[in-house]
């Protein structure tokens, strides 16, 4: 494990102007995940001197600019990203926790004052118009609805709704929102691999856990979708369908549309088929493809193939706390029904 590392390197009350003592962190977490509940960011201050509450005084909706990255890295990773305050709040051992988010996240989480209609609109031009200038990855989706944001209701839950209707993942991370399908995603070449049972390995695992997922995610998705079309009647999910094929007749669920091609997408699901605490590595992102080496000390067996070798970056937390620094991942892959 590398020493003398902090992946903190500026954080900015932009209120005030001043920036927050280096020294005086205690802790932090950076969280992003695909979807569009982050990132996240969970500082804890030294406030020896009741500074950060009374002299700055953050408040809630206060911003952030905070600078992080990995310099240690070979080609280095460095990112800026502004930050809405949540909370600010003292704890007993004379500490104050930040708690932030995104701002471009947040910007979609705020109640709209205005109504806003997308008629047959495409999924880059939808994105647009709330994404405050950040740079959009996405993949090609067919214009299939008319979509409608209404005053006094929140962007992110109109955003979270063409996502799933389109059967893909929609998040924001480093400058950059993504929407891409899963497939899509797990058919990429691996960005870094990991390994167990390496420890002098710079991407190694420290521990690791399967979270029992399937019953969960099965029941939630693995059901016929209908709806009514004016025209044909009834319409519903194809038996054809990868997932409902492998899993005979289903629970069917009524659904407002019409389109055969967003019931279709019902079914798509993925589950979290790994938990794991790795060394720091700041080039770490949501969605990105990672392989898993999973060593043995059985020379007839070297590798351990009861576990996954491949998966997507589901979520991620970098975690720096008094010159350690370590990241969990967890991993996911396409739900396939027992």
């Amino acid at each position: 494990m590398r020493d003398n590392i902090c992946i903190f390197s500026k954080v900015l009350h932009k209120q005030s102007g001043e920036e927050l003592e280096a020294a005086y962190l205690q802790e932090g977490t950076y969280i992003e995940s695909m979807q569009l509940d982050g990132p996240k960011l969970v500082l804890v201050y030294a406030d020896p001197e009741n500074y950060i509450k009374s002299h700055l005084r953050i408040r809630e909706y206060d911003e952030f600019s905070v600078s992080f990255g990995d310099s240690f890295r070979e080609n280095g990773v460095s990112e800026k990203d502004d930050f809405t305050v949540l909370t600010c709040t003292p704890q007993q051992d004379g500490t104050v926790k930040l708690n932030l988010m995104a701002s471009t996240v947040y910007s979609m989480k705020k109640i709209a004052d205005k109504t806003r209609i997308f008629a047959q609109q495409g999924i880059p031009e939808i994105l647009q118009a709330f994404s405050g200038g950040a740079r959009l990855d996405v993949g090609k989706f067919p214009v299939v609805e008319n979509y409608h944001n209404i005053a006094g209701e929140r962007p992110s839950a109109l955003l979270r709704q063409i996502a799933g209707e389109h059967g893909a993942h929609l998040w924001y991370a480093r400058g950059r929102i993504s929407m891409r399908r899963f497939d899509e995603l797990f058919a990429r070449d691996p960005a870094i691999t990991f390994h167990w049972g390496r420890l002098k390995d710079e991407n190694s695992i420290v521990r690791y856990t399967q979270p029992s997922v399937q019953m969960r995610a099965q029941e939630a998705s693995v059901r016929t979708f209908t709806g009514w079309n004016e025209v044909t009647g009834r319409v519903k999910t194809s038996p054809d369908s990868p997932v409902l094929s492998r899993s005979g007749s289903k629970p069917t669920v009524i659904t407002s549309s019409p389109n055969t091609f967003v019931l279709g997408n019902g079914p798509v699901a993925t589950k979290t088929a790994i938990d794991f605490v790795a060394l720091g590595n700041m080039s770490v992102t949501a969605g990105q493809s990672v392989k898993l080496m999973w060593h043995t000390p059985d020379p007839a067996n070297p590798i351990n193939e009861g576990l996954p070798d491949k998966v997507v970056v589901e979520a991620v937390a970098h975690w720096y706390s008094g010159q350690r620094y370590y990241c969990r991942v967890k991993g996911a892959v396409a739900l396939e029904p027992f």
